[in-house]
């Protein structure tokens, strides 16, 4: 059951964690000829955006038990109505970050402008 107006959510972008970042960066550039939409930061804290949907943030280290994935990105119509139905599914806010949320099994996600 949708809302009055909500458009359907889609994937706006996947964030990964790569410890090896220029090989990485290389890797999608090369296998799936992406394309770079922008960078910021600088070693060893970069992050960069591919116009095909593709974040990746630079890391230290990947340690033993954690993951590569860091968020997945989802555009939506309304933010608020969006963040009110993810609440009655036990979703939790994310402090400091207003348009983010994690689900009850860990998943975090960030809303984005349709």
């Amino acid at each position: 059951m949708r809302g009055s107006n909500a458009m359907a959510g889609q994937v706006h972008h996947v964030a990964v964690n790569s410890d090896h970042f220029s090989d990485t960066v290389r890797f999608f550039t090369e296998v799936f000829q992406m394309e770079v939409s922008r960078t910021t930061g600088e070693a060893p804290n970069r992050k960069l955006w591919f116009h095909q949907g593709i974040q990746v943030n630079e890391v230290s280290e990947i340690t033993q038990g954690s993951t590569r994935y860091d968020h997945i990105g989802i555009a939506v119509t309304d933010k608020a109505e969006t963040l009110e139905k993810a609440a009655a599914f036990g979703c939790k806010p994310m402090a400091n970050k207003p348009h983010w949320f994690t689900t009850p099994d860990g998943i975090v996600i960030e809303l984005m402008e349709v």
